[in-house]
């Protein structure tokens, strides 16, 4: 796939109009209807950030599939690859948020157990997350699904093209910041160890910024004697 050079050197690549128009309001819908509840943070009655989400609305455990990004997880992760966590981020119009530069080191497992080469288990809305080792993060890729246009308006992701390359080490100034402008239903797919970061919107602006965040692995079983807390199987 001409999509695979790019994700190896760079660590992140856009697939153009990956999820089609029809689509991708479905998932709107779906996403609209998730559960206020202690998963959902919000603001003044704004929804903006959700955890667990594939265990809110199950419907959002396969609608996100196109041809083209099945193709592109089984090409890169193998056939063996599942999903195993979605999240959901918004940055509502006068309700903005940022995050500072930092890599995706974190994964949802089954139970807390103290295992070598991990962190120890923490709760986050309910469910145990802990640091795995790297090789587990390396075999792993997150798709970013935008529901909105992304302009320099409303607080884009950043990434630091090759900063992959560097495992769990933060190294900034060694690598040239990118901003990912896309449209709605294009798809940035990055790997968890892609340094990033997420300015605010500019204080005008009207637009969202919706994103569906799913992470896929490549191996149903994690070494040691984790669990992941969700796999579900892309193929089969």
């Amino acid at each position: 796939m001409i999509f695979l050079s790019e994700l190896d050197s760079h660590g992140g690549v856009v697939l153009a109009e990956a999820i089609d128009g029809g689509e991708l309001d479905r998932l709107a819908c779906l996403l609209t209807s998730l559960p206020t509840d202690d998963a959902v943070r919000q603001r003044e009655g704004a929804v903006y950030a959700s955890r667990n989400v594939l265990a809110l609305c199950s419907g959002l455990v396969d609608a996100w599939r196109s041809d083209v990004l099945v193709e592109l997880l089984v090409s890169v992760l193998g056939d063996g690859v599942g999903l195993v966590r979605g999240l959901y981020f918004d940055k509502p119009p006068q309700q903005t948020w940022a995050l500072p530069w930092h890599k995706d080191l974190t994964i949802a497992v089954r139970e807390p157990r103290e295992v070598a080469g991990y962190s120890k288990p923490r709760l986050r809305a309910g469910v145990w997350h802990c640091e795995p080792p790297v090789e587990v993060l390396e075999a792993m890729l997150t798709l970013r699904i935008h529901l909105d246009d992304v302009t320099s308006e409303n607080g884009p992701l950043e990434v630091l093209p090759g900063s992959h390359r560097t495992g769990k080490r933060l190294k900034i100034d060694d690598f040239q910041p990118c901003a990912v402008l896309v449209k709605a239903g294009d798809v940035f797919a990055m790997r968890p160890l892609l340094a990033h970061c997420s300015g605010r919107s500019q204080p005008d602006t009207q637009r969202h910024r919706r994103v569906l965040h799913l992470e896929f692995a490549g191996m149903r079983s994690l070494p040691g004697g984790h669990e992941w807390h969700t796999f579900h199987p892309v193929i089969g």
